[in-house]
């Protein structure tokens, strides 16, 4: 279809509400969104206050709540067999959270800047994509403070896409 051909979509409000904005850092609220499994439930990640929140698709008003504290930088997010997969960007690492929220797993983590410039590990991971068994994930690697010479994002001059297995015991699941 040619770009001219296209039209504005509509676009409905599904919830306003506290919890998708944020106070903390980075100054990221609503971020990642993943759906369930039985698509009931939509997972939304809320990068500055380090959770992860569970907007409820089955009730009148949408109810939301806190389904996971403590995600160092929720970031990008993906449902994966009745689990959610995290990026925390500010940890470095990818997480992995049972049905209850509970962290599970922690895949990956920053161990240098290569020669080249490209990151050794995660740094500042953002977006999460399953292929598979496999979590494909993006190295953002932006420095977001003020004060040169303190973040190792600084000397970032390639940027990434990492692979992780998932961890064959997760796999039973």
């Amino acid at each position: 279809m040619r770009p001219s051909a296209c039209r504005p979509a509509p676009v409905d409000l599904v919830k306003h509400d506290s919890l998708l904005a944020t106070a903390g850092f980075p100054p990221f609220g609503a971020n990642g969104l993943a759906l369930s499994k039985d698509e009931t439930k939509l997972f939304i990640a809320n990068t500055g206050d380090d959770r992860i929140l569970q907007l409820d698709l089955e009730t009148e008003d949408k109810d939301i709540s806190v389904f996971a504290e403590s995600i160092d930088g929720a970031d990008g997010i993906a449902s994966y067999k009745g689990m959610i997969v995290a990026a925390a960007n500010q940890g470095d690492v990818v997480v992995i959270l049972n049905e209850n929220g509970r962290i599970i797993a922690k895949l990956g983590d920053f161990l240098g800047i290569r020669k080249d410039g490209s990151p050794r590990g995660l740094l500042f991971p953002a977006s999460i994509v399953i292929v598979d068994d496999k979590i494909f994930v993006t190295n953002l690697a932006l420095p977001l403070t003020m004060a040169e010479g303190d973040e190792p994002e600084e000397d970032v001059k390639l940027y990434t896409v990492s692979r992780i297995d998932i961890p064959k015991h997760l796999l039973k699941q």
